[in-house]
């Protein structure tokens, strides 16, 4: 029982020892860094490559998006247009940033021009169709807007979140295709017409 007892000390003792050793090595390790990394820089673009904090353009692109679309969802859309600017004008593929400013500007050209940029960045993207059709059903140009809506309607199909934009596009198309204006299309002018 004893020679038991004097084993398992030993290994207690061993396992501290190891312990010992690898807390000794992790801070004999942080010791070895030049002076100038420990303290982090005042300026986080100057940070050494220490710290890992390497930010790409398109990084910055992607966070501005992220910014912006909060922006956006929050009703600020000042603030929305000024950081999806500076997103897309970093990365211009970022087609959720053009599409915001295309809603953002919807009733002028350079809001259907952003729409325009959402659709030739990912054309599977159904949602600027439908904003590209309501601006032409504004401007009375209905040829245009019966082929984007027909557009719209063939990629929205299945998508649940687009249930109720597709729902208002077929009702439009329908009265677009019929030559009367009824209720839906009325609801689209309907703001045109204030002015």
């Amino acid at each position: 029982m004893i020679f038991k007892g004097r084993i398992r000390r030993k290994i207690i003792k061993k396992k501290n020892i190891i312990y010992l050793f690898i807390i000794i090595s992790l801070l004999s390790g942080c010791a070895l860094l030049p002076k100038k990394y420990k303290v982090a820089p005042d300026k986080p673009h100057e940070a050494p490559t220490v710290y890992n904090f390497k930010s790409t353009p398109k990084d910055d692109a992607k966070l501005f998006q992220m910014m912006g679309l909060d922006y956006f969802s929050q009703k600020d859309l000042a603030q929305a247009q000024n950081f999806l600017t500076k997103a897309v004008k970093l990365d211009p593929k970022l087609y959720l940033s053009w599409y915001c400013l295309g809603l953002l500007n919807i009733d002028n050209p350079g809001g259907y021009s952003y729409l325009v940029k959402a659709q030739e960045t990912k054309p599977d993207f159904a949602p600027p169709y439908y904003w590209m059709a309501y601006y032409h059903c504004r401007l009375k140009e209905n040829k245009k807007a019966i082929s984007l809506f027909r557009k719209y309607i063939e990629l929205a199909k299945g998508n649940p979140k687009e249930e109720e934009r597709l729902k208002a596009a077929n009702e439009v198309l329908r009265e677009l295709l019929s030559g009367k204006e009824g209720e839906a299309l009325e609801m689209i002018l309907k703001p045109a017409r204030k002015q």
